[in-house]
């Protein structure tokens, strides 16, 4: 399938304490519609867990194995066009757990609309509340958003219909997130070796665990995000990011592939990772 230029849109708004963000998919509003609100398909591009009760008053459940797992209400069902969950919640930690304080009632709304035979995508997510907590929550979801919308594109474009084959490492430290991410791209790590990091180019990272990824910079975000499509993973992910919460800072590797036949590759990658972050971050 022919890639289309990232016209992507992201606006964070500290005043009305929202993000919202916008981009084309190469794909059916029936397509993106499936993949927001099927179970089966929400787990190939975003949740590792995923459980929907569709229609007005139903829910969609997100969960990533033992973090990051919760429940929202569907408030608006339009098939192919529009789509808002909502949840009354506080703010979460760095593991996503709840915080102590007052709850909010958050918002997430997606629309859909065909543009030139491509469908633009637009979701804003608001009701973030006022605060250190809150303030970090709204920059870190309006980072992930910006990975994650790209990752439901990188899906439905390269992979529609196909299961994802993944591995993670996961690691909580009180560094600031700048000296996470100068340590997480460092020869300690994972180095640049050829290339640069500009979206849309090629790159070459060396990792400690003795890994070479080599592909297509999909996105980065400097101290907060790095995707690769990683050539010779069947156009598979490798990701690296970090997330503010509750006086800490969260820190993943990520890789994932499409093709079974890496499937192995991939999981080994996982647990080395794994070793690699608890090693540069004891």
């Amino acid at each position: 399938m022919t890639r289309i230029s990232d016209t992507a849109v992201a606006t964070t708004d500290t005043k009305s304490r929202s993000f919202s963000m916008s981009l084309d998919i190469n794909a059916t509003p029936d397509d993106v519609w499936r993949a927001l609100t099927e179970a089966g398909e929400l787990v190939r591009w975003f949740p590792l867990q995923a459980r929907v009760t569709p229609g007005k008053g139903g829910s969609v459940f997100w969960g990533w194995d033992q973090q990051w797992a919760w429940e929202s209400q569907i408030d608006a069902w339009e098939p192919g066009k529009r789509l808002r969950l909502v949840e009354n919640r506080p703010a979460f930690d760095v593991r996503g757990e709840p915080l102590a304080g007052p709850a909010q009632q958050m918002a997430m709304e997606f629309t859909l609309e065909t543009n030139a035979g491509r469908t633009t995508l637009r979701i804003v997510h608001s009701g973030f509340g006022e605060g250190a907590s809150w303030d970090d929550e709204l920059e870190s979801v309006s980072a992930g958003w910006q990975f994650e919308l790209r990752g439901l594109r990188h899906y439905l474009e390269h992979h529609k219909n196909r299961d994802r084959q993944h591995a993670a490492a996961h690691h909580v430290t009180s560094l600031s997130i700048d000296e996470v991410w100068k340590r997480l791209l460092s020869p300690a790590a994972f180095v640049v070796t050829g290339g640069d990091l500009a979206q849309g180019e090629r790159v070459v990272i060396r990792a400690a665990t003795g890994d070479q990824i080599s592909g297509i910079v999909e996105w980065h975000n400097p101290s907060r995000d790095l995707f690769v499509r990683v050539d010779d993973l069947d156009e598979g992910v490798f990701r690296v990011s970090t997330w503010r919460a509750g006086g800490q800072t969260g820190l993943q590797v990520w890789m994932t592939t499409y093709d079974k036949r890496h499937a192995a590759r991939v999981h080994e990658f996982g647990s080395r990772a794994q070793q690699l972050v608890e090693r540069v971050f004891p």
